[in-house]
């Protein structure tokens, strides 16, 4: 089955049906806690800490889980295109700006009643992916 958006009522695209795989194929993903969101890719660092005080407005709201699809846990998140999209947060979660920070640099949400922060990240085709300048970790 080819993969394509699955449109909420209001017509937005959600998280792709089937597989991304041609018939008889499949790849396995071991998804990192992360955030696509407007072309832009987050991370969630452990050590860049932030208090509920430091959680700006809400600027989005998770629209496909990757966590919570099985059919999508195989599809390259690639797919889902400029759908805001996590790996570990459940669709619906407001996102939110970080007081102090272009929403281009981070990003942060309650998981499981706690707030994190992520990190924009640098896209590499190999290696680690590293923060962008302006999320200032150090």
């Amino acid at each position: 089955m080819a993969a394509r958006a699955n449109p909420t009522p209001n017509g937005a695209p959600t998280c792709p049906e089937g597989s991304a795989y041609p018939p008889g194929t499949h790849g396995e993903v071991d998804y990192i806690d992360s955030i696509w969101h407007d072309s832009v890719s987050y991370e969630y660092l452990p050590s860049v800490r932030i208090t509920a005080s430091q959680m700006g407005s809400v600027v989005t709201r998770i629209r496909c889980s990757m966590g919570e699809r099985t059919l999508t846990r195989h599809a390259p998140p690639r797919l889902i295109g400029r759908t805001t999209t996590a790996t570990a947060l459940s669709a619906g979660t407001p996102v939110h700006a970080v007081k102090g920070f272009s929403p281009r640099c981070r990003l942060a949400a309650y998981l499981a009643g706690r707030p994190r922060t992520y990190v924009a990240v640098n896209d590499t085709k190999h290696g680690p992916r590293t923060p962008r300048a302006c999320a200032k970790v150090n």
